[in-house]
């Protein structure tokens, strides 16, 4: 565990000088390529774990009110059973289960309850599941699912015995998916600003390797994902983390065509010829 945290320690270290210190991008072709690449993973893991967080949240709680409204609405003696791809019940009117952007609508055998115009949810038909959310339509038919049959208590029962793995599987897929989604994304951006900077740098006549530039360029993300991670839910400045992104690429090749003149005049100086040197007449 103390190795672990050691590491966690050394990672914020470097993220701060990469987001601090132009210094810190001077001995960018000493580091590895996949140590770059495990450093943007690490960023996408941190934007996403929020988010993910966010997410558990809120299927918990809809979970919470879709078994709260199944308590108080389902009447006692209901029974569920779904019979040659067909699901029936002894309902006498249909259940509405107000959830967070939508409803939830189990129609009886005699009721097509359907969504309002413009409203997302869900409804529960004898053949089917119709779902609409952000205007689309979509549906899944019961032609895969076996027989069965259960009343309402023993479907409480299994709500309290399958919600809790539920959730932790769905939050865990989504963290997943995310993780990945974003990874590839800062990863293809870092490629991007990458080429950028090795070729500003080849303009400028303070050429590095193309390897040199993408390491510079994924360290250089850090800042932007991070400002990125702090501006969520403030849309007017979604563009300041990629303003920031490229000032970090200039920063950079400014940084490399100062000390590349320096450096220069140093060594005309050196190594010029005592020869060369004449007394004022």
């Amino acid at each position: 565990m103390s190795a672990f945290f050691g590491w966690i320690k050394h990672w914020a270290r470097t993220a701060l000088e990469a987001s601090t210190r132009v210094e810190f991008y001077r001995r960018a072709g000493e580091r590895k390529t996949g140590e770059a690449v495990g450093h943007l993973a690490m960023l996408a893991f941190l934007w996403t774990l929020p988010l993910s967080a966010m997410f558990f949240a809120g299927l918990r709680q809809v979970s919470i009110r879709v078994a709260e409204g199944m308590k108080s609405s389902i009447p006692p003696g209901t029974v569920f059973e779904m019979k040659d791809h067909a699901l029936s019940n002894n309902l006498q009117e249909p259940l509405v289960f107000p959830v967070r952007d939508g409803v939830i609508i189990v129609n009886t055998a005699s009721s097509t309850l359907t969504l309002s115009e413009g409203e997302d949810g869900l409804v529960i038909g004898a053949t089917g599941i119709a779902q609409r959310e952000d205007g689309r339509d979509a549906s899944v038919d019961f032609k895969d699912v076996p027989d069965f049959r259960v009343d309402r208590e023993g479907l409480m029962v299994q709500i309290g015995r399958w919600a809790p793995l539920t959730l932790f599987l769905g939050s865990l897929f989504v963290l997943v998916f995310m993780f990945l989604a974003f990874w590839s994304g800062v990863l293809l951006n870092a490629l991007l600003h990458g080429f950028a900077l090795w070729l500003l740098l080849k303009v400028i006549k303070r050429p590095r390797a193309w390897r040199e530039a993408f390491v510079a360029a994924a360290y250089a993300a850090t800042a932007s994902i991070v400002l990125r991670l702090a501006l969520q839910g403030f849309t007017r400045l979604s563009a300041l983390p990629d303003v920031v992104y490229w000032g970090f690429i200039a920063w950079i090749a400014y940084d490399a065509y100062v000390r590349g003149g320096s450096h220069e005049r140093k060594e005309a100086v050196v190594d010029r010829p005592h020869g060369d040197r004449h007394d004022p007449a």
